[in-house]
């Protein structure tokens, strides 16, 4: 969503294109723009002030700029000057395309476009085509935004208008972002970012940190995140790029949301909210209303919520924008369940549903499924919350991202926490059924004494009855855990399915690549994604689903990494330990580990293509303590350990995550050496 919001915005200020109104608040510039319209001599000059005006009122009270119209279109049809004309039906499509009156927008965008055909103004035809995209997209028509924007964008690389093919790569890449084509959506942003770095653009400099910060807080690294937006918020201010920093603040502010940091995360949201206000743009209000509620959500707050929410959805109405109003309703509903409010959940659930129906994007719905499903889950509805579950999980996992990627881990172990707690119900159940029974028996007994042989009948009747209930518990138990196990095992197998895909992509991409170094680094990360693939194929393949063996994987990994050097031949990797079984959070840092040295190892303990040896070994000692070597009879290189390359820094901060020590000794060749404690305890 905060990448969403960034295009949205970014795109905004692009096709502003006007340098005085992001530098000055919005009623301080309307007003020095009505004096300098009061001051025009001649009528031309009156027509381009009046289309300044309207112009910086598209971002500013947009009815105040629609009033202007009429006076300025009949002043340009009274010098019959086309240009003027053009323009004025220009800004007009402009104003009713912010106040969400999309087909009237269009109707203007024609008419404009037909004009600057007659008169020859191609930059003027080209940015036409762009905003009738845009017209398009806001209004949930992504099929007919896609056609204009690449017909857009064609008419613009005829034209050699770089600019415009720069914004309409920008669209591009928000519409792909909407659909969930990531790699449409990226070659997009590739494509932009070229672009800008040949116009020069200081303030698509700026962008292109955004969009740096953003990579980086997709990888889960908000240390870098957080200083690349930083460097943009900066640049924004130098150029007073209102909008840009509005969305920096945002960016930043949900950094510090996401750690927890509420003090930090609401000063930079009430910035940004404060720019807004200022600025006076109903979206882009509408947006912050939004973001506060989230940040209110976060701290449980469901009262604050509500209200910025609602408040989101009246400034969305007001601009008619489909695509954020169906999400933002489905986020109504899912606070409205928190609450225990069902019957308001319901109703906003089914508005979000209705817009969604109208609009090609199944990707914008995983808000709606996600809520649905907590909601059918509130109410008790449990079929149908396994269905809206399979929904969600359908459309997160359509899509291979970054972010996708980052996320993955850490709903798997959310859903083993599910698991576990289904079992412990399930167990909990049955012990109830086992005492409700003891007690109904031990009353039929103390019964006995009074009338045996209707005692008797009536234990027997109770005993069968009470067997099959049981009967049916225990196998509605046992298929409960077998349900669970066999999603599970779709998950670890879908999981190595993408990861598959991303090391498809990685080889493709490396593929196109020139530089040796730049292909060098490309393959070393397909084989890092191999290396945790490997891991998910291990789990779905065998019988215990909370642990790996590691002795075959370890086998499989170095198969794969001699198979990607093309080093089977010349080089024999050992693994001289006995079979040990460890899980999932530590079997991935001690393959990404191996991995590394294995390619280090490769790359330069057998030069000229020498032969030689490697040996792994991993064994538990006492007490608590897990060693893992490895060694090799190459011609001996340190470094690995200083950290001074990826890898290094790569090893270094594995070995910290799993609380041990790495050495290095280089004798005779090379052995790495690391010791991690307290790991034994999870060892199966």
């Amino acid at each position: 969503m905060m990448k969403k919001i960034f295009y949205l915005l970014h795109v905004s200020s692009l096709l502003l294109h006007h340098p005085g109104y992001a530098q000055k608040k919005g009623q301080d510039f309307i007003d020095s723009l009505h004096t300098e319209l009061k001051r025009a001599n001649k009528d031309t000059a009156k027509v381009n002030s009046y289309a300044q005006l309207m112009l910086a009122h598209v971002y500013y009270k947009p009815e105040e700029g629609i009033a202007l119209s009429k006076e300025a279109l009949a002043l340009t049809q009274i010098l019959n000057w086309k240009p003027g004309e053009a323009k004025i039906k220009h800004r007009m499509a402009r104003l009713y395309w912010r106040m969400g009156r999309f087909e009237e927008a269009i109707t203007y965008h024609n008419q404009a476009l037909e004009l600057y055909k007659q008169i020859g103004n191609k930059h003027g035809e080209g940015l036409v085509l762009i905003e009738t995209g845009q017209d398009y997209l806001d209004n949930g028509k992504l099929d007919a935004a896609n056609l204009a924007l690449q017909k857009a964008l064609q008419f613009n690389e005829a034209a050699g208008d770089l600019n415009n093919m720069a914004t309409a790569y920008n669209i591009l890449c928000y519409l792909y972002d909407v659909q969930g084509n990531s790699a449409a959506a990226t070659q997009a942003a590739y494509d932009y970012l070229k672009l800008s770095e040949k116009i020069g653009d200081k303030s698509a400099i700026g962008h292109s940190a955004h969009m740096l910060a953003s990579n980086y807080l997709a990888l889960g690294n908000n240390t870098e995140a957080l200083k690349y937006f930083k460097q943009g918020l900066q640049l924004s201010k130098e150029t007073g790029n209102q909008i840009d920093q509005v969305n920096c603040n945002i960016s930043i502010g949900g950094i510090y949301l996401a750690e927890k940091n509420f003090s930090e995360s609401f000063h930079y949201y009430a910035t940004a909210l404060k720019i807004t206000e200022d600025l006076g743009d109903t979206q882009m209000l509408a947006y912050m209303y939004h973001r506060m509620g989230h940040y209110y959500r976060t701290m449980d707050n469901f009262s604050k919520t509500l209200h910025y929410y609602l408040s989101s959805e009246t400034a969305y109405k007001s601009i008619s924008n489909k695509q954020d109003l169906a999400g933002l309703y489905a986020d109504i509903a899912t606070a409205y369940t928190n609450v225990k409010n069902y019957e308001q959940a319901e109703k906003y659930f089914i508005r979000s549903k209705n817009l969604y129906d109208g609009l090609n994007s199944k990707m914008s719905m995983v808000e709606y499924y996600h809520g649905k499903q907590k909601f059918d889950s509130a109410t008790g509805n449990w079929q149908s919350a396994y269905q809206h579950y399979k929904e969600y999980t359908a459309i997160r996992d359509s899509s291979v991202t970054k972010e996708s990627l980052q996320k993955l881990v850490g709903s798997q172990l959310q859903y083993d926490n599910e698991k576990k707690e289904a079992l412990s119900k399930a167990e909990q159940e049955k012990k109830d059924l086992v005492t409700q029974a003891a007690i109904k028996r031990q009353r039929n007994i103390l019964y006995a004494a009074f009338a045996v042989i209707v005692l008797v009948l009536l234990f027997s009747l109770v005993v069968f009855r009470q067997r099959n209930k049981i009967a049916l518990e225990k196998k509605r138990s046992d298929q409960l855990v077998k349900d669970k196990e066999l999603l599970l095992r779709e998950i670890h197998h879908r999981v190595k399915n993408n990861l598959e895909v991303v090391s498809s992509l990685l080889a493709l991409q490396s593929a196109q690549i020139g530089d040796a170094g730049t292909r060098e680094a490309m393959q070393e990360g397909q084989n890092r994604v191999q290396s945790i693939g490997i891991v998910h194929q291990k789990l779905y393949q065998g019988t215990n689903l909370g642990a790996i063996e590691m002795k075959d994987y370890f086998i499989n990994l170095s198969d794969s990494i001699l198979d990607s050097f093309g080093a089977e031949g010349r080089v024999t990797v050992a693994c001289a330990m006995e079979k040990l079984e460890v899980d999932i959070d530590t079997a991935v840092p001690l393959g990404l580990i191996v991995n590394e040295l294995l390619t280090n190892t490769l790359k330069y303990a057998f030069p000229d293509g020498g032969k030689g040896h490697v040996t792994i070994k991993l064994e538990k000692t006492t007490p608590g303590i897990l060693q893992l070597e490895v060694s090799d009879d190459g011609v001996g290189k340190s470094g690995i350990t200083k950290g001074t390359g990826f890898g290094g820094q790569l090893v270094a901060l594995l070995t910290q995550q799993l609380d041990g020590v790495m050495r290095e000794v280089v004798e005779n060749g090379t052995r790495v050496f690391f010791e991690f404690k307290d790991v034994v305890k999870r060892v199966a």
